[in-house]
């Protein structure tokens, strides 16, 4: 499995402000993409949704797909991935979001490389997704801004005239005030015809590029992950206009 991966910067620790002791705390997200409301079980798991929502390389994702049995300590050992994603190529991978800290118990290692095994041995990708990979707070502000933008239809010519645009001046508040429309750039910045550091705060002197030459926008992953068996995080770009 290979995505092309944009940049990623350091996580920010985000404390959570739920505790096992008061409960799961659950919520939909509305999918633009899936043109229904996805169910998730954790904050982690709404930064997951976002995340899966923004990336071309994600055509389809859906929540707690299918329950798996495998062997597991002389027992049958019940376990369910938190979501499955369908990439652009027609490629199936299975994931699991969990908090960095949970990984370091050797028994839960050993359960998610069981799955990892059976998934493998099935012809199917199976990946980690951990706070260490979703944790970015402007990232999650942003996308948050741009969720609505995704469904709005952008014509050719409006692309070509913004990226012809961004030779004059470069910024977010040039584009609206070029167009008349700030709806117009936001759906310009949503869709990814034109692009921003996510990880910065998005505003009206935020700086905009094109995407780089032979960019292969249907690729594009916004975000990382760890495979088995020892699941490390994969490697990055550093670049942060690669």
């Amino acid at each position: 499995m290979r995505l092309n991966i944009t940049p990623q910067p350091k996580a920010e620790r985000a404390r959570e402000p739920v505790t096992p002791s008061r409960g799961l705390v659950r919520g939909q997200f509305p999918s633009t993409k899936m043109k229904r409301m996805i169910a998730w079980e954790s904050q982690l798991e709404q930064k997951a949704c976002y995340h899966f929502e923004f990336s071309p390389a994600v055509i389809a994702f859906r929540e707690q797909p299918e329950t798996l049995y495998f062997p597991y300590q002389e027992r049958m050992c019940r376990y369910t991935p938190d979501f499955e994603l369908t990439l652009y190529n027609g490629e199936i991978i299975y994931v699991e979001i969990k908090p960095l800290s949970k990984l370091r118990s050797p028994q839960m290692l050993e359960r998610l490389q069981l799955a990892n095994q059976f998934l493998a041995e099935k012809g199917y990708n199976f990946i980690v997704i951990t706070d260490e990979e979703l944790n970015f707070p402007n990232r999650i502000r942003n996308f948050s801004i741009l969720r609505p933008y995704l469904r709005f239809e952008i014509a050719f010519h409006i692309s070509q005239q913004a990226k012809a645009w961004l030779a004059n001046d470069p910024t977010f508040g040039a584009l609206s005030q070029f167009f008349g429309l700030q709806s117009i750039a936001f759906a310009l910045l949503a869709q990814l015809h034109i692009r921003i550091d996510l990880d910065q705060p998005l505003n009206l002197a935020s700086a905009l590029f094109t995407p780089a030459n032979g960019d292969h926008h249907h690729e594009t992953c916004l975000f990382t992950y760890r495979t088995g068996p020892d699941f490390r995080q994969c490697a990055i770009p550093t670049d942060s206009h690669s």
